[in-house]
């Protein structure tokens, strides 16, 4: 009777250790694969989104018990296919969303029908914003979420916009307004109204670089359709045809001279506009005034055009600054030695400085921080 029980003991221990060994090596297992598909992920994301501000890049490994599942969302069908083929070779579960989302159907287009639209980098208004989309500028509706859209610039930005700044429409409404929002605003801010003359009701403000769609042409005066229907009323010297041809001579007379007719307006981190900006962000809406389409980030504008020395700077030329090889600041040379630039904490607003000492603008941080100059050859199409 003891022998009995004695070999029914030894069974069961022996059935729970080899249950454990199993369990262990499992574990282990599905370790190991957790480390190789986190690898495989880095390895990815810096192959095919080198720069995350351009693409949406929200990919997490889950797991429940024993399953791992691959989530999460992504613009990049490079980055999907490849993690999809390493995730069925691991026997994974795959549930990545490839946007746009399917769920939108073929209205994943967007115009921005206020004068200048918050984007964030979370789906809040508590949310720090990334950047600015103004009116009349078309985004690529990638997702939504209750009262918000993820769009995407055209020069690619990505951030989160309210669903009451953007008019959605499909590829055909998107062309329509392409064909037909010919002009944009050229002064710093004015007013659309609801009759031709100013004492009538506003429809809606409006700031440079605003596209218009020209319904009417009236003495004074423009009637426009905004993108998602409201009619209004322009004062037509407010406006200009988007392209206006200019030589390079004009153009960056013109670049210095809307850069002038913003001194002063107020820093604003992720700003992108006349009413208020960030470095890139004033640069970016004074070259945009010319037909000049800058990507949006000092890092990013870095790399445009060619390089030029320091002696040989001209009107219109990027200066670039930081610390060894990161870019942080970007500014406009006014010719030589002086610039304007939208200042951060230092200055705080659209600012003259220079980089000669004997100069009364002299700054000397920014000297010291210094790092090269570009010249924009390529006039990109700015639309």
């Amino acid at each position: 009777m003891v022998s009995k029980k004695l070999e029914i003991n030894t069974l069961r221990n022996f059935l729970f250790i080899v249950m454990a060994i199993l369990f262990f090596n499992n574990c282990s297992s599905l370790s190991n694969d957790k480390i190789e598909f986190e690898r495989r992920l880095i390895r990815s994301n810096s192959k095919y989104i080198p720069d995350r501000s351009l693409a949406v890049n929200d990919i997490v490994l889950d797991q429940e018990k024993s399953i791992l599942t691959v989530k999460g969302k992504t613009t990049s069908s490079e980055l999907y296919t490849d993690l999809k083929v390493f995730s069925d070779s691991l026997s994974f579960e795959f549930e990545v969303v490839l946007l746009p989302d399917p769920s939108l159907g073929d209205s994943i287009h967007g115009i921005v029908n206020v004068s200048v639209a918050p984007m964030r980098d979370r789906s809040s208004h508590t949310a720090q914003m990334v950047d600015q989309a103004i009116m009349g500028n078309m985004v690529k509706i990638l997702y939504e979420n209750e009262d918000w859209y993820l769009c995407q610039t055209h020069y690619d930005y990505v951030g989160w916009i309210t669903k009451s700044a953007v008019y959605q429409c499909n590829i055909d409404l998107l062309f329509d307004w392409e064909k037909n929002a010919k002009h944009r605003i050229k002064t710093l801010n004015t007013v659309i109204y609801s009759q031709p003359n100013r004492s009538s009701t506003p429809v809606s403000d409006g700031i440079l670089n605003n596209r218009l769609n020209i319904s009417e042409n009236l003495s004074e005066w423009y009637e426009v359709t905004l993108p998602d229907g409201r009619v209004g009323f322009i004062d037509k010297k407010n406006v200009e045809l988007i392209n206006n041809e200019r030589d390079n001579e004009d153009q960056n007379e013109h670049i210095i001279s809307t850069a002038l007719s913003m001194k002063g307006v107020p820093y604003l981190w992720g700003g992108n506009s006349s009413k208020a900006n960030d470095c890139s962000g004033f640069t970016q809406t004074v070259f945009k005034s010319a037909g000049i389409q800058l990507p949006r980030d000092a890092r990013q504008q870095a790399q445009m055009g060619k390089p030029v020395k320091k002696e040989n700077l001209k009107k219109g030329d990027l200066l670039f600054f930081g610390s060894g090889e990161r870019v942080t600041h970007v500014a406009i040379s006014m010719g030589i030695d002086d610039f304007i630039h939208q200042g951060s904490k230092l200055e705080g607003k659209v600012d003259i400085h220079s980089l000669n000492p004997d100069s009364p603008k002299f700054s000397s941080y920014r000297k010291e921080t210094f790092l090269f100059a570009r010249r924009i050859t390529t006039i990109q199409n700015d639309q």
